[in-house]
C-alpha cells in the first residue's frame, strides 16, 4: 500500500515538473520568436529622410505628464529639443509636484527654441476619480494643438535625433491610428535586473504579437513611455476621460483603441528610446490589486500558476537529490528518480535560459543576472501573495506616486 501511494506521489510530482518544463519551452520560443518578428523602429531612420518627414505638416504635440521628476525631466527635454522633426510643441505637465519639477520646466520654457515651444502646464487640482496620471495627461491635451498627440513619460529619454521623424514616417506609411513603442529598459537598483527578465516573460512574452494581430480585437496595449495617437482617434475613444480612474491607463486605452477597431501597432526601439523600469514592490500592487477586486478567483489561481512556474523546479529539485541518496538498490527506483533528477534540471536550465535572452537581447544587462532566477521567482510571487492579501484588509486601496486610490 505504502509502495503504490509513493509511486502515485511520485507520478504526480514528474507530471507537474513536466508541465513546468513545457510551460517554460514554450514562453522561451514565443520570446525568441518576439524577438525575431517584432517590427524595430531602429531599422526605418533612412525611411523617414527619404521621405523628409523632418518637414511633415503633422504638428506634432508632445505631452509629458510629470509628478516629482526633477531629477529625469531635463534629460528628456534636451533630448525633446534634439529632434529633427521641425513641426512639434512640448506640453510639459507639472501634476502637482512638492520638488523642482515644476521649476525644472519653466527654465526650459522661457529658453528660446526656433520653433520648438515649451508650454509649462500646471495641472487643477485632481478631482475625485481621476488618477493623477490621467488627468495631467487630459489637462495637457486640452493644451496641445497639433494633428499627432505624442505621450511620453518623464523619465523617457530619446536616443537618437530622428526618433520623433522616424516614428511619424513609421506611423505615416503604415496608415496607423496609434504606435507605441517598446524602449530599452533602465534598471535603476539589482532586485530591478534581477526581477525584470523573469517579468518580462510572464507578462509581455506574448503582448507584442497580440498587439500586432489585427484579428485580437481584446489584447490592446500601450507602452505608457511613448505612444503617438491621432487627434482624432484620441478623442473618439473618450480621450483619457475614459479611463480617468484606471490605474493601469496605457493598457486601457490600448483596449479602447482595438475594441473600435482602430489600427494599432507595436514596435521595438531599443535603440531609440530608453526609460526607467521602476522595479519596486507597487508595480506589482498595481497589477495584483485591481484584478483582485474585479476577479478574485482568477487572480488567486494566477498567483498559485505564478509560484508554480517560478520555483516549483527549484524547490522540488534538492527534495529529488535527497531521495537519490537514501535509495534502497532498487533499479526501477533510481531510474525513475534520476529521470525526474533530469527534467527538473532540465526546467531550471530552460528557465535561466530563457532570462540570458531577454539579458542579451531585451534588457542589455549582464547575464549574470539569470543565476538569480529563483530569487527573482520568489519575489515575484511574494508580491502577488502579499497584495492579494493587502487587497482583502485594506479593501481597495493603491499607493502609486505619493497618492492613494481605489479600485472599483
Amino acid at each position: 500500500m505504502v509502495a503504490v501511494s509513493t509511486l502515485i506521489l511520485f507520478a504526480v510530482l514528474f507530471s507537474s515538473t513536466l508541465v513546468v518544463m513545457f510551460i517554460w519551452l514554450y514562453l522561451m520560443i514565443c520570446t525568441l520568436r518576439s524577438l525575431k518578428t517584432s517590427p524595430k523602429l531602429e531599422l526605418f531612420p533612412k525611411e523617414s529622410k527619404k521621405l523628409g518627414l523632418c518637414d511633415s505638416p503633422s504638428r506634432v504635440s508632445i505631452i509629458i505628464p510629470a509628478r516629482n521628476e526633477e531629477g529625469h525631466i531635463r534629460k528628456c527635454l534636451e533630448s525633446l529639443l534634439k529632434q529633427d522633426y521641425l513641426n512639434i510643441e512640448i506640453v510639459a505637465v507639472n501634476d502637482s509636484s512638492s520638488d523642482r519639477t515644476r521649476e525644472v520646466i519653466q527654465e526650459y520654457s522661457n529658453l528660446t527654441r526656433p520653433g520648438i515651444p515649451i508650454i509649462l502646464v500646471d495641472a487643477q487640482d485632481k478631482p475625485d476619480g481621476w488618477s493623477g496620471k490621467n488627468w495631467a495627461c487630459y489637462q495637457g491635451y486640452m493644451r496641445a494643438s497639433g494633428d499627432l498627440l505624442l505621450f511620453l513619460d518623464a523619465d523617457t529619454v530619446l536616443l537618437s535625433s530622428c526618433t520623433i521623424s522616424t516614428a511619424v514616417a513609421y506611423f505615416e506609411e503604415n496608415n496607423l491610428d496609434a504606435l507605441t513603442v517598446r524602449p530599452k529598459l533602465l534598471c535603476q537598483d539589482t532586485w530591478a535586473k534581477i526581477t525584470l527578465p523573469m517579468l518580462s516573460t510572464l507578462l509581455h512574452v506574448r503582448r507584442m504579437q497580440q498587439i500586432n494581430n489585427p484579428l485580437n480585437r481584446t489584447s490592446g496595449y500601450l507602452f505608457g513611455c511613448f505612444y503617438l495617437i491621432t487627434r482624432q482617434i484620441y478623442e473618439a475613444i473618450g480621450t483619457h476621460r475614459a479611463v480617468k480612474g484606471e490605474i493601469i491607463e496605457d493598457a486601457a486605452i490600448g483596449r479602447r483603441i482595438r475594441n473600435q477597431n482602430y489600427l494599432l501597432r507595436a514596435v521595438i526601439g531599443d535603440h531609440c528610446i530608453e526609460s526607467i523600469f521602476r522595479g519596486r514592490w507597487n508595480v506589482l500592487q498595481r497589477i495584483v490589486v485591481p484584478r483582485y477586486h474585479k476577479r478574485k478567483t482568477t487572480t488567486i489561481l494566477a498567483t498559485m500558476g505564478v509560484f508554480f512556474l517560478t520555483l516549483y523546479p527549484f524547490i522540488l529539485l534538492p527534495l529529488s537529490f535527497t531521495s537519490l541518496l537514501y535509495l534502497n538498490g532498487d533499479d526501477n527506483d533510481l531510474l525513475l528518480h534520476s529521470l525526474a533528477v533530469t527534467i527538473e534540471l532540465l526546467s531550471i536550465a530552460i528557465i535561466i535560459s530563457t532570462s540570458i535572452i531577454q539579458l542579451k537581447f531585451s534588457i542589455f544587462e549582464s547575464l549574470i543576472y539569470a543565476l538569480a532566477s529563483p530569487v527573482a521567482g520568489t519575489i515575484i510571487s511574494l508580491g502577488f501573495i502579499i497584495y492579494i492579501i493587502d487587497a482583502r484588509i485594506n479593501d481597495t486601496l493603491v499607493s502609486w506616486r505619493d497618492r492613494k486610490y481605489t479600485t472599483v
